[in-house]
Order: structure tokens, then sequence, then C-alpha cells
């Protein structure tokens, strides 16, 4: 993996920015401090809608309050803009690579850290209460894996 400078900003990809990144957002932003600027967004966001209401519910269970989040869609400036760039998938890793070259060394799969087959968070979007729940539990261990090996790059700058 490609050494990451001090961390500064994060941001979270997903398709529609409506189920997954916004629950990655949220934890993360509830595990760093403050100065680090944790976002998401989408590569076909549903701009401007609320998170899916499973994962506000999901999230909400678990004591996260993401009902203000709105999808935004994915600008170049903000692949520009972020220290690192955290996507659900292979496909998303290479489609970011494709659209946003310089950001290359700073793309990274959310389940990178996971040591199972698949690395990739399933979109729950349009499946039953099931599949959100997993989705969830992804993304909760995804990040908490992620946490220690950012913190090291904050301590270590």
């Amino acid at each position: 993996m490609t050494a990451i400078p001090s961390i500064r900003s994060i941001l979270i990809l997903c398709v529609g920015n409506h189920c997954r990144a916004p629950i990655a957002e949220g934890l993360f932003r509830a595990a760093l401090e403050p100065a680090i600027q944790v976002t998401s967004a989408g590569l076909k966001a549903l701009v401007d809608v609320p998170a899916h209401p499973e994962v506000v519910r999901l999230m909400a269970g678990d004591g996260y309050d993401i009902s203000a989040h709105r999808g935004r869609q994915l600008t170049a400036d903000m692949a520009r803009e972020a220290d690192v760039i955290l996507v659900m998938d292979a496909d998303q890793k290479e489609w970011c690579t494709q659209q946003c070259p310089s950001a290359r060394g700073r793309i990274f799969l959310l389940g990178h850290w996971l040591t199972r087959p698949s690395q990739a968070i399933e979109d729950p979007f349009g499946q039953d209460p099931d599949a959100f729940r997993q989705a969830f539990d992804d993304i909760q261990e995804s990040v908490s894996a992620w946490i220690p090996h950012l913190l090291s790059k904050q301590r270590s700058a």
C-alpha cells in the first residue's frame, strides 16, 4: 500500500451517495477528530436526496444521527482536494483512477484492510433490510480497520 501522508481530508464514494457512503461518512466522523474533514459523494449521486431511510434507521439504532445528510455528486475538485478517497469496490476504484488520474495512489477500497476473500462492500439499494444490515456491518468493520492506519499517519506527521 502507498504511504499516506498526514490526513486532513477523506472522501468516501459510492454510486448514489444514498446508502453506503453516508454510513461510512457518519462512522468516520464519529471516530476521527474534527480536524479531519470527512465527506462523501456519489458517482451517479441522488443529489440533495437524504440517506436511505433504512440507513438512517440503522445508524440511529447505533447512536449516529445522519438525518442531515444530502447526496452530492462527485466533482474533479473533490477528488483533487481529498488526501484519501475510499470506494466500495474494484470497479469504482478503476473508474475513479481513469476519471481523476491525479488521484492515483490516494484511492483505496473501503474494505482494503478486511481479511476476507472479497473486500467489496455490496450495494443494498433496492434490497431487503437484511442487505442493509450486512452493508452496515461490513462498513463498520471496514471503518474500524482503517482507523489505526489513519491515526498512525497523523502521529507520524
